[in-house]
C-alpha cells in the first residue's frame, strides 16, 4: 500500500500534483479526552479517476468514522459514510453541517496548538498520513 505524506506547505506553493491526493485545509475542534472530536479537511483528488475517502485512523482516538449531517423533517442528524466519492481532479470539502470526520473515544485532551494525527484510507488502496492542527472555529 503506497502511503502518500500530506504537507500542508506543499499545498500553498504552485501547481497541486498531477495524481494522488493531498489536503490542502484542516482543523480539528478542541475536545477532552474520552470525548468525542470534530475534524473537517478538503481532500483533493489530484488524479484522473474517480476514488472515495473509504476510512480515517488516528492513534489519539479508537474510532475515526466520516459522518454527514442531514436535515429530515427540519431536525439536523448524522449519519456515518462509509464511502465518500470524491470525482477525478476535485475536491471533497468537510465542514461544520456537512460532511466531517468524528474522532471517537479521544485518548487525549485535543488542546489549541496541539496536531492529531490522521491517516485516510482511499478505494484504490492507497493512504494519506497527515496532521490536523486543533483550534477553535
Amino acid at each position: 500500500m503506497a502511503v502518500i505524506t500530506g504537507l500542508l506547505a506543499a499545498c500553498a506553493t504552485s501547481e497541486p500534483p498531477q495524481t494522488g491526493r493531498l489536503v490542502t485545509t484542516s482543523f480539528a475542534r478542541p475536545a477532552d479526552s474520552a470525548a468525542t472530536g470534530g475534524a473537517y479537511l478538503t481532500v483533493v483528488n489530484a488524479d484522473s479517476i474517480a476514488v472515495a475517502l473509504t476510512g480515517a485512523t488516528s492513534p489519539w482516538a479508537t474510532a475515526v468514522e466520516v459522518h454527514e449531517t442531514m436535515n429530515h423533517d427540519g431536525m439536523a442528524h448524522m449519519m456515518a459514510r462509509t464511502s465518500v466519492p470524491i470525482a477525478p481532479r476535485d475536491s471533497l470539502v468537510m465542514k461544520p453541517g456537512g460532511v466531517h470526520m468524528m474522532l471517537i473515544g479521544l485518548t487525549r485532551a485535543l488542546r489549541e496548538g496541539d496536531s492529531v494525527p490522521v491517516t485516510l484510507r482511499f478505494s484504490i488502496g492507497d493512504s494519506l498520513a497527515l496532521r490536523i492542527p486543533v483550534r477553535p472555529n
